[in-house]
């Protein structure tokens, strides 16, 4: 069940740092590192937001990636800090959308852009409306598309 009391401590961006095993020899971040941080991010957001994501797949709600697409600009570099920014820009009761900006903290260049989306799925693995109580939550963050 949603929780808007757990959002205030928490920020929506999430801030992380390049780790080594992320790297190739020349210490530029591998492009399968990405889909990673979104996936961070996403689960940041939801956080900040209120959204359990634990208490969404303890009741038996998955999340289930569909579709991912990524837009590499520039390298990121071991040690490297990213700051992913996540933004909801749909929901239907099958699915939704997020888009994701990863930007170096340090000058501010941006990395890459992505998106997934996601079908609620049950325990099975079985598409699912999304349920009510995460549904009109969710319904209310979503910000339009870029």
């Amino acid at each position: 069940m949603p929780d808007a009391a757990a959002s205030s401590a928490e920020s929506p961006v999430l801030h992380l740092r390049v780790r080594f095993a992320e790297t190739d020899q020349m210490g530029i971040a591998h492009h399968s590192a990405y889909p990673v941080w979104m996936e961070a991010g996403r689960v940041q957001w939801l956080r900040a937001n209120g959204l359990d994501y634990r208490l969404m797949e303890e009741g038996g709600l998955s999340l289930s990636v569909s579709a991912m697409e990524v837009q590499y600009r520039r390298a990121a570099h071991f040690d490297d800090v990213i700051t992913v920014t996540t933004r909801l820009v749909l929901v239907r009761s099958r699915l939704m959308r997020l888009e994701y900006r990863l930007d170096r903290a340090a000058d501010d260049a941006l990395l890459a852009t992505g998106a997934t989306v996601h079908v609620p799925t049950d325990r099975r693995g079985r598409a699912m409306r999304l349920p009510e109580v995460w549904y009109t939550p969710l319904m209310a963050l979503v910000e339009p598309a870029s």
